[in-house]
């Protein structure tokens, strides 16, 4: 096992740059996450604590129903986060055992699967994203709907859209 240390730092260090890319981005998918938990608990202890009633009560109701959705998909999409993280950072790993232990062949292989299946994880939470800004703008297109003069610029606005496509 003779290896020289900026070997090690050589082949860890350029890849080290996609697990800091994970990392940005799981602190964005938490971020959002927390987020919207906290609105989804305040809904909630509205509707427990009698604020709201009428159209409102109704409208938020949907919301929660909703938002329930979304962060069960900002949760597997943070977890798929976390865990595209884990197998980014085996590689960087894996990779300096390679070159400790003079590239046995088969940590070749196990650095390419780690790569990309850690890099698809982050292509599938991204979608999962996708997935929920989706159904973030249904809540928007919502909210506002107990609101006549709200609901009414609403509807305006998509008249204006449908023109302009």
């Amino acid at each position: 096992m003779d290896f020289a240390l900026k070997d090690v730092m050589q082949a860890v260090g350029p890849n080290a740059s996609l697990v800091f890319a994970s990392w940005i981005f799981m602190s964005f998918l938490q971020t959002r996450y927390s987020n919207a938990y906290q609105l989804y608990r305040k809904m909630i202890d509205d509707l427990r604590e009698g604020k709201v009633d009428g159209q409102r009560r109704t409208t938020i109701h949907d919301e929660i129903v909703l938002y329930r959705e979304r962060l069960n998909r900002m949760r597997l999409a943070t977890n798929l986060g976390l865990y595209a993280a884990i197998l980014l950072l085996s590689t960087l790993i894996l990779s300096g055992l390679d070159v400790v232990f003079g590239n046995p062949g088969f940590l070749k292989y196990i650095c390419a699967v780690c790569v990309v299946l850690g890099l698809g994880l982050i292509i599938w939470s991204a979608s999962l994203v996708i997935i929920e800004n989706k159904m973030l703008k249904m809540a928007l297109d919502r909210d506002g709907d107990d609101l006549a003069e709200l609901r009414d610029a609403a509807k305006a606005a998509q008249s204006r859209q449908k023109q302009v496509a």
